[in-house]
């Protein structure tokens, strides 16, 4: 019954100190930090998650296709000029 307890205790104290570290925005995974054969050995604090990564480990690699919608367009010499204001923001008001 003791072992069970410690157990509980120690799984409740990994889990929650992996929670704080997903709000604190660190880049440790929960097996970092639940190891106990190889624990994090960076400098504490892990660096910051990038803004295109939701959950801390492996980056996935990310493709955007470039259609004919989505790349830039270059203006032949001699093309007619966009009309004034085609392209900006406009406000709402």
């Amino acid at each position: 019954m003791p072992a069970i307890g410690m157990g509980l205790g120690w799984l409740g104290y990994a889990l929650g100190l992996w929670g704080w570290s997903l709000l604190r925005g660190y880049n440790v995974t929960l097996g970092q930090l639940m190891s106990p054969t190889h624990p994090y050995a960076g400098a504490w604090p892990p660096p910051l998650l990038p803004n295109t990564q939701t959950l801390p480990g492996k980056q996935q690699p990310t493709q955007v296709a470039t259609t004919a919608a989505t790349a830039p367009a270059t203006a032949a010499p001699g093309a007619a000029n966009p009309a004034p204001g085609a392209g900006k923001p406009t406000a709402i008001v």
